[in-house]
């Protein structure tokens, strides 16, 4: 079975943790540490477990990762797992897990939107002209 690994990414305000391979234990609680002294260090305000590079998830694993979601959370981070391969969640929900309160998304980008919405929008026109810079000759000798 081959060992999971994780990539800590900023994103704005959100940090992204894309796990690759398993959720193990190993990886899982190496990425909680990372994002806390991250979270000490540099602040943020969510985190986006990406975990489509997962091919399987057991019990275990999701239990894990369901720990570390409640761990950041009660730090007042955000969070949101996306990427959950639909086998997966046939599985989990199988075994009669239930996500709960927990925020899923299908992939990132979903999970970036849910998170900033307002990155998505525009931002409103003002009433006010902009100031324009004022406009020069070509031949004007001006110190840059």
């Amino acid at each position: 079975m081959s060992q999971g690994r994780f990539v800590l990414t900023r994103i704005g305000q959100t940090l992204v943790v894309t796990l690759e391979g398993t959720a193990d234990a190993g990886s899982l609680s190496g990425a909680a540490a990372a994002i806390a002294e991250m979270h000490a260090s540099r602040g943020a305000d969510s985190v986006v477990f990406e975990v489509s590079g997962c091919e399987l998830i057991d019990l275990d694993e999701f239990m894990e990762l369901e720990k570390i979601v409640r761990t950041m959370e009660w730090l007042g981070l955000r969070c949101v797992i996306a990427g959950l391969r639909p086998g997966v969640v046939a599985y989990l929900a199988s075994a009669g897990i239930s996500a709960g309160s927990l925020r899923t998304t299908v992939d990132l980008e979903q999970a970036l939107l849910e998170l900033n919405p307002s990155r998505d929008q525009f931002e409103p026109e003002s009433d006010q002209e902009p100031e324009s810079e004022p406009e020069y000759e070509p031949d004007d000798a001006r110190s840059l």
